[in-house]
């Protein structure tokens, strides 16, 4: 018996490591079994990574398949690699017949796949396809490359190649069509939800900009279209629909669409935030950072694309963070609108960081992680959309405020001057004050109000928000309107009162017109019409200086007003006997004939003029002018045709020897 112990320990031992190895050996040769619906390959694949691009198929079907490293992994991340990368898997199938199914790979951006199926009897099936060839290569028009097998009963080995310049992610699946196609109905309705939610909110956000034309909106519409490019391109949907033809150009749509979303994104945040008035140093950052992302754009475009995506992708990491500081920053310095944007920007940072990550292969590559910036896209697209309108109740809040203190200073200043108005009219009426008395106490009294009114409505609505250039315009117009008639009132007031000194003297008519052409010159060129009032006639004339200038501007200013863009003011002088004719002409809109006989006439005066561009006009400097060449012993009229222009004439004493002075 002592014998046999020896014996019996040795055969025992045998035994145990032959079942070890034979336990072994079925581990090594783990398969995957294709009658399921569903199987996930890489689980049971070997990877071999193949640096130099040089190994054969045959020389992998000739080693020990062995896949432990990779046990319950279902995608294969290997960052950004300019390796090929093998897979050979066992297929079991245990049924009496071929079975078919569907090979699909994720994600949809693999450069170059080539797949050799090897069945039990030895017979070779080769496929070579991938993103760089055109989409009809595919089993199924689907945006996952996809390619229909035939699995014979056995085991079968499976080799797939691989190889892109995108982040290298590789998953495997084998499907039974009809099973993929209905987990595709399910991925159509995520695709519904996401897309219909972004869209829908372009369109509202649309159709905002038209309404109130604010760049805001722009910016925001500009920044979803291209999350929507950015989002479809790098997951097919744009090459299995609009270029199924141009894989080159399909692969660079990944690296320059997500450039766009990334610049986007920036120019809205610069936009919304408004940083150019609010915070000088954050834009000054964001130019900065701006100038970088485009600079990266052109030169890394210049390594090829493989450079120009991984780049995009760094893009997406560094700009993320950086809005979510612009964001802070702006509200501790008192940005109320900056609340929800910064809300959005946290969503729509931890979603695309995440995405960025797992993209680079910095973090596990997972459906959910590869679809995170779906999710904070959609936090962040709904969120925005909440902090413009937000931002739009702040402004309007604003600008009532201030029209509320505008028009609560108006009626203040409106009060006053009724009551000056009242208080001097009484007086008038107490003391049966003569007309002169009458415009000494205007001259006294209302050029302070309505001066101050105007100063302060100017500063008060060049405030509010609310308003367009175009009423800005107008407004501005109407207030220097009032000025030009009140000083035109005043100095018609001094005249009939005799205040006004005359110190008629020889004065050069050339030397008059020289100044105003100077004068008017700027006037001429903003409203693009021809001035020309050089005199070389060198006549002089009696007259006083202040008086002759008053009457040249208002007649020049009313033929500048009065004339459209294109037209002409001229000035022409002729010496008759005894006096010199001097006539302004312009090509403007004339006088009807009906009009002509009041214009110098102030008890006659009972309409009102509209110049080309609305600006409005008393008529009370034709009145003035009136006055005061009739005040230096002259005449004055003037020739319309409607439509045709104007030539107001009037005529001065001429000096006969222009040496005297």
């Amino acid at each position: 018996m002592r014998s046999r112990s020896p014996l019996l320990i040795t055969l025992s031992l045998v035994l145990l490591l032959l079942a070890s190895t034979q336990a072994v050996s079925a581990e090594a040769l783990k398969t995957a079994d294709v009658s399921l619906d569903k199987v996930a390959l890489v689980a049971y694949a070997k990877i071999v990574e193949d640096p130099l691009h040089q190994l054969k198929a045959e020389e992998l079907l000739a080693q020990t398949v062995s896949n432990d490293e990779l046990a319950g992994q279902n995608v294969a991340s290997f960052g950004f690699s300019n390796s090929a990368h093998w897979f050979l898997v066992s297929l079991k199938n245990p049924q009496k017949t071929p079975i078919k199914r569907l090979l699909v790979f994720e994600p949809s951006w693999l450069d170059d796949i080539e797949i050799i199926l090897v069945s039990p009897a030895g017979n070779k099936t080769l496929i070579k396809a991938g993103d760089n060839t055109v989409f009809s290569n595919r089993s199924l028009s689907h945006h996952y490359i996809n390619f229909e097998l035939t699995i014979a009963p056995g085991i079968s080995q499976l080799l797939v190649r691989t190889r892109t310049v995108d982040p290298y992610h590789v998953a495997m699946t084998l499907w039974d069509k009809n099973v993929f196609l209905d987990s595709v109905n399910n991925e159509m309705l995520y695709l519904g939800i996401l897309y219909g939610a972004v869209v829908a909110m372009l369109l509202y956000n649309l159709m905002l900009f038209v309404s109130v034309r604010e760049k805001v909106y722009a910016a925001y519409i500009t920044y979803l279209l291209f999350f929507l490019l950015m989002h479809s391109t790098y997951n097919g949907y744009l090459y299995q629909l609009l270029w199924p033809a141009s894989p080159l150009w399909d692969s660079w749509a990944h690296s320059i669409f997500i450039y766009l979303f990334v610049g986007s994104g920036l120019v809205f945040a610069i936009v919304f935030l408004e940083l150019q008035a609010k915070h000088k140093t954050a834009l000054r950052w964001s130019l900065g950072i701006g100038l970088l992302i485009l600079l990266s754009f052109c030169l890394t475009a210049l390594g090829g694309y493989g450079l120009h995506v991984s780049s995009s992708i760094l893009w997406v990491l560094l700009y993320a963070p950086f809005v979510l500081v612009l964001g802070i920053v702006s509200l501790l310095a008192g940005n109320h609108a900056a609340r929800f944007f910064l809300t959005a920007a946290i969503a729509g940072f931890i979603g695309s960081f995440i995405t960025g990550l797992a993209a680079m292969g910095f973090i596990e590559y997972t459906y959910l992680a590869f679809h995170a910036v779906d999710i904070g896209m959609l936090i962040d697209a709904i969120l925005l959309s909440f902090a413009l309108a937000d931002r739009l109740r702040l402004s309007r809040a604003q600008t009532e405020e201030a029209r509320a203190e505008l028009l609560k200073t108006t009626n203040e200043y409106a009060q006053k001057l009724e009551k000056t108005v009242m208080i001097r009219t009484a007086e008038l009426s107490k003391a049966n004050a003569t007309k002169d008395k009458f415009f000494s106490i205007i001259a006294h009294d209302l050029r302070g109000p309505v001066g101050s009114l105007a100063s302060l409505f100017n500063s008060s609505i060049t405030k509010a928000e609310d308003f367009t250039s175009e009423e800005l315009e107008l407004v501005r117009t109407a207030t220097l309107d009032t000025q030009n008639f009140l000083e035109q009132l005043l100095a018609w007031a001094s005249s009939q009162q005799g205040s006004v000194q005359i110190n008629i003297r020889a004065l050069s008519l050339h030397d008059v017109f020289t100044n105003m052409q100077h004068l008017f010159q700027v006037h001429a060129q903003n409203k693009q019409i021809e001035l020309d009032l050089k005199n070389d006639a060198g006549c002089w004339v009696y007259a006083d200086t202040n008086m002759l200038q008053t009457i040249l501007r208002n007649l020049i200013n009313n033929a500048l007003k009065f004339t459209r863009s294109g037209g002409t003011v001229r000035a022409t002088v002729e010496e008759l006997k005894d006096h010199c004719l001097i006539t302004i002409t312009d090509t403007g809109i004339g006088i009807s004939d009906d009009v002509i006989p009041s214009l110098f006439r102030v008890d006659k005066k009972s309409y009102s003029t509209a110049g080309t561009d609305n600006e409005s006009g008393s008529g009370l400097g034709l009145i003035l002018c009136a006055e005061f060449v009739e005040k230096n012993n002259g005449e004055i009229g003037v020739d319309s045709v409607t439509g045709e222009g104007s030539s107001f004439w009037f005529t001065l004493p001429k000096v006969s020897d222009i040496t005297a002075d």
